[in-house]
């Protein structure tokens, strides 16, 4: 797959440029928690680029669910704050997404500035991908890039109906993801191992179906492996699972048994709190009261012996509820074991849940790929269009 870049020989001097990043991160008490490898950082080094040529640097992100409405905890302030930081100058921070006040504010930007534009989902028409609101966002700039691969597979204004309106092109953080995904497939080497957590299957079977067949195994925990257990007729008490996958999942049993190694203990609670008691029991002794919130010591050792001689593998999903950390113990040895092969075999994690459980690991470097796509990567693996990557395609 080729895009459309940037080059070295284009003349941005003076030139607005609009870039679509994801700093859709958590805010702790008005802090944007991002750490050196996190997405805002490494959409950093994309528009440091683009400063030293003396762009004029209008970016564009959104932050939670406010359903098209303003809402103060949704501001992208914290963000503007973590962005100075990275870039080491002053982030100035739009009053609204477009309008009139924007459009001064760019006016009056200088060479080598930096312009953050208010939440894009304070605006309904963004997520309608309207447009009337691409007009108004383009009209800001002369150029855009899109470095935001996270939010790439959806068919929002400011990702697809934006690139109608101007000269559009992939950023470098966008390009290199696809680099590495896009090599993914029959000529991956063998063996490939494909882990998968989390909670929804229904995301997932997309990507199962186009990769079985080239796999050797797939090693599943979180709700996903309680899915597949409800599946084989195991009680799983009070955990959590979706119900609505169950009938995929015994499909899948009855296709591929030889491929999918599912947990044979696990970890179960009776409560989901920190200091809750733990208890290991295997997946044929669940008791009506209990949750199951990791996989056990004897799933974990059978996984690390698979991974140990892979040469390929894929990663999505915690394979516990890693929400509390007493009960990611599993993950963070799976995620040990899969950076231990890292140089002998191409190890690529994605999803919004792992990437903060490996960075508090200090393993974000550690892998050929640490992807900030989570529905993002999966899509593109099944094989599914991505509306905002077809666009800046040669």
């Amino acid at each position: 797959m080729k895009l459309r870049r940037l080059t070295t020989a284009m003349n941005l001097r003076g030139k607005r440029v609009l870039v679509r990043i994801d700093g859709n991160v958590p805010i702790v008490k008005g802090r944007a928690v991002d750490g050196p490898h996190g997405r805002i950082a490494r959409s950093a080094v994309g528009m440091n680029w683009l400063l030293q040529r003396g762009a004029r640097v209008i970016v564009m992100t959104h932050l939670g669910r406010p359903e098209g409405k303003r809402v103060a905890a949704y501001s992208v302030k914290p963000i503007a704050r973590r962005l100075s930081g990275l870039l080491s100058t002053k982030v100035k921070v739009a009053r609204s997404v477009v309008g009139a006040d924007v459009e001064k504010a760019v006016r009056v930007m200088q060479d080598g500035e930096v312009l953050l534009l208010e939440n894009l989902r304070f605006d309904p028409r963004e997520e309608e991908n309207a447009p009337s609101f691409a007009e108004a966002l383009a009209k800001l700039g002369d150029l855009y890039v899109n470095d935001a691969f996270a939010v790439s597979h959806r068919a929002h204004a400011s990702v697809d109906a934006i690139t109608s309106e101007l000269p559009s092109f992939a950023g470098p953080l966008l390009h290199d993801e696809l680099s590495v995904l896009g090599r993914l497939g029959a000529h991956s080497k063998k063996p490939f191992v494909l882990v998968l957590g989390g909670l929804k299957m229904t995301t997932k079977i997309p990507l199962l179906e186009r990769f079985l067949p080239l796999l050797d195994h797939v090693l599943l925990g979180g709700a996903l492996a309680t899915a597949f257990l409800v599946a084989q007729g195991k009680g799983v008490g009070k955990s959590v699972y979706e119900k609505e996958s169950v009938a995929a999942c015994a499909k899948l049993l009855k296709s591929h048994a030889d491929k999918l190694a599912l947990p044979t203990d696990v970890v179960v609670v009776r409560s989901l709190r920190r200091d809750a008691k733990r208890k290991v029991v295997t997946t044929d002794a669940v008791h009506a009261s209990d949750r199951i919130v990791d996989i056990g010591p004897a799933t974990v050792k059978a996984f690390q012996e698979m991974l140990g001689s892979a040469k390929t593998i894929v990663w999505n999903g915690p394979l516990g509820y890693c929400e509390i950390q007493p009960f990611c113990h599993g993950t963070r040895e799976i995620a040990i074991a899969m950076a231990s092969r890292t140089g002998k075999a191409t190890t690529v994690v994605g999803g919004g849940d792992t990437m903060p459980l490996i960075e508090s690991l200090g393993l974000a470097d550690k892998f050929t790929l640490l992807s900030t796509g989570g529905g993002a990567m999966l899509q593109f693996l099944s094989g599914q269009p991505l509306p905002g990557v077809d666009a800046l395609t040669l």
